[in-house]
């Protein structure tokens, strides 16, 4: 019998291969995609980080003007939490568009 020079693989052979190529092709791609999402998470949060770093040093410096300004707290008093000295009379002038709505909900 004559003897085959160079076998060739066999089918079981190659489709191993095929199927191994095919997984670690997989494995790759996914945690790719995995890597994509993570990135994009971290560039929300840390721009998320950033913006409620100004918050916090926005609020710090309305902190300190608060400790140090008895005016500004008189301030923050009037406008933002409707509060009066005594004995004070508080005018509040109602544009007609105001009115309009508030005869409209009665």
């Amino acid at each position: 019998m004559a003897e085959r020079k160079g076998k060739r693989p066999s089918k079981v052979i190659l489709i191993a291969i095929f199927l191994l190529i095919f997984f670690l092709a997989y494995l790759f791609i996914s945690g790719y995609l995995d890597l994509r999402k993570v990135g994009q998470r971290l560039a929300r949060i840390e721009e998320e980080n950033k913006k409620l770093a100004r918050e916090n040093k926005r609020l710090e410096e309305e902190i300190k003007a608060l400790e140090g300004d008895p005016f500004y707290i008189e301030k923050i008093a009037r406008e933002e939490l409707g509060m009066v000295k005594k004995g004070e009379i508080v005018y509040e002038i109602i544009s007609s568009e105001e009115r309009e709505n508030a005869n409209s909900r009665e």
